[in-house]
């Protein structure tokens, strides 16, 4: 997939150099722009799987979900055991809500490193989209135990105990990602809230 070249990007010659590049404009969030390095990259050379995961990560951050997969697919078929490619992958094919398959690249991903957090936490969030709330419960147990300040994992096991009615849990695990939730996780914030007013009327009603 092209995207507009015409975005300032320097004129560099060697393909490491354009993945540095690519990689600061994505720190900035100018994802069309760390696009257009990651295939100026793949021009010079394409046998590098983190290019192509790189790549799909962009695409993944503008909505390009499809092109994405086909992104991901490439660089572990560069280099199969790409934790990082595997559990990016899981992330576009959940944003298409093709579930099953996100598990399966997680559990990939999973079974290279197993104590990534962020993996963990995606994937117990597709299983609590899925309803499978003792398999997400115990996948954001997991996320905790390796991580006890892990914002993510409070929120999602909040979550999965309202809908299996352990209110009293529930809203003891909001609180803890209340305490713990960075600023860009504002909204979220605002939801556990939300949430946690919500358990405790049900919790009057009882």
């Amino acid at each position: 997939m092209k995207e507009d070249q015409n975005l300032g990007i320097s004129n560099l010659k060697d393909y490491k150099s354009w993945i540095m590049e690519g990689n600061q404009h994505f720190r900035l969030k100018e994802y069309a722009a760390a696009l257009v390095c990651y295939n100026n990259a793949i021009e010079l050379y394409s046998d590098d799987s983190r290019i192509w995961d790189n790549r799909g990560v962009a695409l993944s951050s503008l909505g390009h979900y499809d092109d994405a997969i086909q992104s991901f697919e490439i660089s572990l078929d560069l280099k199969p055991d790409n934790a990082r490619a595997w559990s990016n992958m899981g992330v576009s094919l959940a944003a298409l809500k093709r579930l099953d398959e996100a598990i399966n690249c997680f559990n990939k991903a999973l079974e290279i490193d197993p104590e990534n957090i962020e993996t963990l936490d995606n994937k117990g969030t597709a299983l609590f989209s899925l309803t499978k709330y003792d398999e997400a419960l115990e996948t954001f147990n997991h996320a905790i135990k390796l991580n006890a300040n892990d914002a993510k994992a409070w929120a999602g096991k909040g979550s999965v105990l309202k809908f299996m009615e352990r209110y009293e849990e529930a809203i003891e695990c909001l609180e803890k990602f209340i305490g713990l939730a960075p600023p860009e996780l504002a909204d979220q914030n605002q939801q556990a809230w939300a949430m946690i007013l919500d358990l405790k009327l049900k919790l009057k009603k009882e």
